[in-house]
């Protein structure tokens, strides 16, 4: 698994919900060996691991939790997104 630098839409999506403060999310990219490991044998396009929302940490920084995406996945822009909104609490809608 490689950890990947958090790209822009991290941070605007973050932004646009609310936290202000410092943040951390982790973002990595996974083999589709390694994601079926992750979660339940199945391949996933992403996965999100949640920390606890609303929680802030004695050095002040709120950590989000973890977005893994699959390396066969070409739109990473908005698998990222989607997960982090998974890590804001966002779940999918049902229309």
């Amino acid at each position: 698994m490689k950890k990947l630098t958090n790209p822009s839409i991290v941070e605007k999506t973050v932004r646009e919900h609310g936290i202000t403060g410092e943040y951390e999310v982790g973002v990595y990219q996974a083999s589709v060996e390694e994601m079926k490991k992750l979660w339940d044998g199945q391949v996933h396009d992403v996965l999100s691991f949640s920390l606890e929302l609303d929680k802030t940490y004695p050095d002040g920084v709120i950590r989000l939790g973890d977005i893994v995406i699959c390396d066969q996945e070409k739109d990473i822009e908005s698998l990222v997104k989607h997960g982090c909104l998974h890590l804001l609490g966002i779940h999918h809608l049902i229309a």
